[in-house]
């Protein structure tokens, strides 16, 4: 909070591991637009008890690509996250141990967990990866296609809970709306970043792309807030405010779901298409930067 200004305007990412070793099995979460950078990471370290990659061991048989959940509660990046709008992800090696219970002790990790301590320095090789290659690509590595992918999913989901409770819900139609457009565009701006001849631009218009992309996700982010607690401000995913500890996509209708509500529905059907709409015209204004370069 003391630097949200500053962490507003610079940050690219915060990666969180506050349960960065416990186990031997690798799993993460992430915003919507470091998705593609763990698993890309993850293909360049090796697991240590096979002859695979982390991203081989961590992608199930059959599976076009590795599950990576999407970072709700539980944990410090909340604040980056759900308060800034900072893009953020969690990973990690879980297993066995007993978390905080009397047995969640260093004797029980060398004994049972990872008697070989193979692990840390294999998440400790993933998490240098990615910070190298946030810090140093010219132009902020981000996933701006999945933002539309992942939006699907989850008022796919949404819809489907409300019409539990109301059989007659016809939809979010407005931000299903909204997403065609995001969807659109969000192609068209990654096809035209990807063909960006960087070593060509002055160093203020490298600064200037930057700038709009860091900007992206704070499309989700509303003074507003939450209506369980103003302080979460994205629209776009919050901790669940009753365990502290799920993850909650689209919040402001979960919200309404938990408490099975309906008279709101409507409200947030048209702030959650603004603030897609928001997202696709930040996009639409850095492609027309771009080709006017």
């Amino acid at each position: 909070e003391q630097m949200s200004e500053e962490l507003g305007v610079k940050a690219i990412a915060y990666m969180n591991f506050d349960g960065g070793v416990s186990g031997k099995n690798f799993n993460a979460s992430a915003a919507p637009t470091l998705k593609r950078l763990i698993t890309e990471a993850s293909k360049a370290v090796d697991y240590p008890y096979t002859n695979q990659t982390l991203y081989d061991f961590w992608r199930k048989p059959g599976a076009e690509e590795p599950q990576i959940g999407n970072l709700g509660g539980g944990s410090d990046h909340i604040a980056f996250y759900m308060h800034v709008g900072v893009p953020s992800l969690s990973g990690g090696a879980g297993g066995p141990t007993p978390y905080h219970s009397n047995y969640d002790s260093f004797h029980y990790y060398s004994t049972f967990v990872d008697p070989e301590f193979k692990m840390g320095p294999t998440i400790e090789h993933l998490a240098g990866l990615m910070a190298l290659r946030l810090s140093n690509r010219t132009i902020v590595d981000y996933e701006l296609t999945r933002y539309a992918k992942d939006l699907k999913i989850h008022f796919s989901n949404v819809e489907k809970k409300v019409t539990s409770y109301k059989p007659q819900f016809k939809g979010f139609k407005a931000a299903t709306k909204a997403l065609l457009g995001l969807e659109k565009i969000s192609v068209t701006l990654a096809l035209t970043l990807s063909q960006l001849n960087t070593t060509e631009l002055a160093s203020k218009n490298l600064k200037a792309i930057n700038s709009q992309l860091i900007g992206l996700e704070k499309s989700f982010i509303e003074d507003k807030g939450m209506d369980y607690g103003a302080w979460y401000r994205s629209l776009y995913a919050s901790t669940d405010p009753f365990s502290g500890y799920a993850s909650w996509m689209l919040p402001g209708i979960e919200y309404e779901i938990a408490l099975k509500r309906r008279e709101h529905l409507q409200d947030w059907d048209l702030r959650y298409a603004a603030a897609i709409k928001r997202l696709s015209d930040k996009m639409t204004r850095l492609e027309t930067f771009i080709k006017e370069l």
